[in-house]
């Protein structure tokens, strides 16, 4: 089964597929929740059967490659920075 939109147009755009698994809800999209703009999280809509509301779920979104290195270069940074206060110490004479 397939979703489309009530339109007089004759080309539409599917919005949903359906297998026959899968069964359809009627909801009032009028009170359909918006997802929070979580830094690192993507929204999952869910439906719960017995209160027939919808809520979102929050996921980790994997990091990049670059985040990854970015990370690291700043660890290294902050790691670099702590050797070079620590031989200045030893140059002027601390312990």
């Amino acid at each position: 089964m397939i979703i489309i939109p009530n339109s007089e147009d004759t080309k539409v755009k599917v919005s949903a597929v359906f297998s026959f698994d899968e069964i359809a809800v009627e909801y009032d999209m009028s009170n359909l929740p918006q997802p929070e703009n979580k830094p690192g999280k993507s929204a999952e809509l869910f439906y719960d059967k017995e209160t027939k509301e919808l809520f979102y779920e929050y996921k980790d979104i994997p990091k990049t490659e670059l985040e990854l290195l970015q990370e690291e270069n700043e660890k290294f940074k902050i790691s670099q920075a702590d050797q070079d206060e620590n031989i200045m110490l030893l140059l002027l004479g601390g312990n």
